[in-house]
C-alpha cells in the first residue's frame, strides 16, 4: 500500500491545513512546465510524481476517505492492536495514543550502513508497552538509550583483555615460529545501500522540521540530508555507472526541495549567509544539470549576496565557485581563484579545502 504521508512529505498527525499546504507546494514544484528545457525522461518523471501527488491529496484531502485509509495503514504497520469485537477501529493515524509511537533517539549507526529494513519510525513493541509497579505508583520502563551500546562496549572489552591475559600466560607461542594475524575485510557496501542509509536521514530530518517547525537547524539538517543524497550520486557520474545516471536523473528535483528548506531555515536566520551559499549552490547544480540557465542565473544572485556579507567564508566561497561555472558563459578562471582563496584561509576545515582541491583539479585542467 502506498504511504501517502511520505509522498506528501507530512507527518501522519498533521491537519488538513498542513496538508494541504504540503499538496500545493509539491503540486508546484513537479509542474512539468518549470522543467522546460530538460530532457524528455526528467519531465515524464516529474509528471509521474505529479500523478502520485494528486492520487495522496483525494484521499488525505478527504476526511472519509482518510480515516479509511488511516484505518488500513495502522493495520498494517501495527496490527497487533486488538479491535474491540463488532466495532472498528476508525480513529486515523493522526489520533492515536502517542505512547504508541516510540519518540526515542534513534541508536547511533556508528559509521555503518543501516540495513535495507531500517525503521526510522518504529512503534513500540507490546512488551516495552506494559507498565511496572515500583513503591505503589505505576513507572513506564524505559532504559537510558546509551545503557546497551554500553554494555555491549564493556562485555567486548572484558573478553578481549580476559582472553589476552589467559594466551599470555598460558599458551606462550614458540620463539621462532611466525605470527600470522587475519584481517577481517568488510564488504564494500554498494550504491543501493548508500542510498538506503541517505534516505534513513531524510526520512528522520523531515520527522524533525514537522515537531520543531520553527527550529532553523531542523531545517537546515533538512536542506543538507537532501543536498547530500543527490551530490553523491552526482560524484558517481565520473566513475561511468550507468545506475548512478538513472538514479541521478529520477533525484534532480531534490535540488530544488533542498533550496526549499535551506529557504525555510533562512526566513528564521535571515543573517545566516551560509545558508545562503548553500540555496546558490543547490540552485547552480540544478541550473547546470538541467540546463537551465535561469536557475544558474539565480544561484549565482544568491552567491553574490552571500560573498559580499561574508568575502572570507570558505563555504560562501566555495559555492560562489561553483555558480561561476554553472552560469553561460561560465567564468572559470574567476571561480578558480575563488577556490584558491579557500586553501589559502587559515583554519578552513580539511573536508572543505578538500572540496576546494578537487574543483580545482576538475576544471584547471
Amino acid at each position: 500500500m502506498a504511504d501517502y504521508y511520505e509522498i506528501l512529505q507530512v507527518h501522519p498527525k498533521a491537519d488538513a491545513e498542513a496538508i494541504r499546504a504540503a499538496y500545493e507546494r509539491l503540486r508546484e514544484r513537479y509542474d512539468p512546465a518549470r522543467l522546460e528545457g530538460a530532457a524528455d525522461e526528467l519531465i515524464e518523471l516529474a509528471r509521474r510524481r505529479r500523478d502520485e501527488i494528486e492520487r495522496a491529496y483525494q484521499v488525505l484531502g478527504d476526511p472519509w476517505r482518510r480515516a479509511e485509509y488511516d484505518q488500513l495503514l495502522k493495520e498494517q504497520v501495527n496490527p497487533s492492536l486488538p479491535v474491540p469485537e463488532g466495532k472498528a477501529d476508525t480513529s486515523p493515524v493522526g489520533e492515536m495514543d502517542d505512547d504508541l509511537i516510540d519518540f526515542r533517539p534513534l541508536p547511533p549507526a556508528r559509521r555503518q550502513e543501516r540495513p535495507p529494513d531500517f525503521n526510522p519510525q518504529p512503534y513500540l513493541s507490546p512488551r516495552s508497552q506494559q507498565p511496572s509497579v515500583a513503591r505503589g505508583r505505576v513507572v513506564q520502563r524505559q532504559q537510558p538509550v546509551w545503557l546497551l551500546p554500553s554494555l555491549v562496549v564493556a562485555a567486548t572489552t572484558f573478553s578481549i583483555v580476559l582472553g589476552t591475559l589467559i594466551s599470555t600466560t598460558l599458551v606462550a607461542p614458540p620463539p621462532a615460529a611466525p605470527t600470522t594475524v587475519a584481517t577481517i575485510v568488510p564488504p564494500t557496501p554498494t550504491l543501493r545501500e548508500i542510498l538506503d542509509q541517505f534516505e534513513g536521514q531524510v526520512i528522520a530530518a523531515q520527522q524533525v522540521t514537522t515537531q520543531v517547525p520553527d527550529n532553523p537547524n531542523a531545517w537546515i539538517n533538512l536542506g543538507n540530508a537532501l543536498f547530500d543524497s543527490v551530490v553523491f550520486v552526482r560524484e558517481q557520474l565520473t566513475n561511468g555507472n550507468a545506475e548512478a545516471q538513472q538514479i541521478y536523473q529520477e533525484r534532480l528535483p531534490r535540488w530544488l526541495e533542498a533550496v526549499d528548506a535551506y529557504r525555510k531555515a533562512l526566513e528564521l536566520e535571515p543573517s545566516n549567509d551560509v545558508i545562503r551559499a548553500d540555496i546558490a549552490a543547490s540552485l547552480c547544480y540544478y541550473g547546470l544539470d538541467t540546463n537551465n540557465p535561469q536557475r544558474a542565473a539565480e544561484g549565482l544572485s544568491e552567491a553574490e549576496k552571500a560573498l559580499q556579507a561574508a568575502p572570507q567564508n570558505a563555504r560562501v566561497l566555495l559555492s560562489h565557485g561553483i555558480c561561476l561555472v554553472a552560469v553561460d558563459p561560465p567564468q572559470t578562471e574567476r571561480a578558480i581563484q575563488q577556490w584558491q582563496l579557500v586553501l589559502s584561509i587559515p583554519g578552513v576545515a580539511p573536508g572543505l579545502q578538500l572540496q576546494a582541491q578537487i574543483l580545482i583539479d576538475e576544471y584547471g585542467q
